[in-house]
């Protein structure tokens, strides 16, 4: 009988590889350490396979098919908004004059986009977050001026010279004594 030249087939089938899915935003540790460094980097809304285990690899998510697969990107954070210059609203008291170039009044409400709350707190004035709780007074009236002190009143005129003891060419009379007892 004829002998056949091979006693293996020439092709064996390998038996089917498991694919295991994951996302470009979280490959798995191997990839991350091999892969991306010697290729391109991956998009992290697109989903990629392996055949190797995801064994040990807590790190990663992981698919058992492509269609389980969703890599929705995470909601981007909003972008800033630009800043738009903080009012601040003040009484125009005279712990601000200052920094003004023009006159303020104690009893008016004021606002400022160039000031700084802590600038205008600094000086001693109150900071109001609107217009509509801007409490201003108008400045106590300054104290009446203190009238001037009474002059002392003059000194009482000289003693003419005839009627000054020193000048007196008799003694001053003593005063009356009083009668002896009876």
């Amino acid at each position: 009988p004829a002998r056949a030249l091979f006693s293996t087939p020439l092709f064996t089938p390998r038996p089917r590889m498991t694919k295991y899915w994951y996302c470009g935003s979280d490959p798995p540790k191997f990839v991350r350490d091999h892969v991306i460094s010697v290729y391109a980097p991956l998009k992290p809304t697109m989903c990629y396979s392996t055949s190797d285990s995801p064994s040990g690899d807590e790190d990663a998510r992981f698919w058992q098919s492509e269609e389980e697969c969703s890599c929705m990107p995470s909601p981007a954070a909003p972008p800033p908004s630009p800043r738009l210059p903080t009012k601040i609203y003040f009484c125009g008291q005279p712990g601000i004059w200052p920094k003004f170039d023009r006159a303020l009044k104690a009893n008016k409400c004021y606002f400022s986009t160039k000031l700084q709350k802590q600038e205008v707190m600094d000086a001693g004035v109150n900071v109001y977050p609107d217009e509509q709780s801007c409490q201003c007074h108008p400045l106590p009236s300054p104290p009446p001026p203190t009238p001037p002190p009474r002059p002392s009143p003059p000194p009482p005129p000289p003693t003419p010279w005839w009627l000054s003891s020193a000048n007196a060419p008799y003694p001053p009379p003593s005063p009356p004594s009083a009668p002896p007892p009876p």
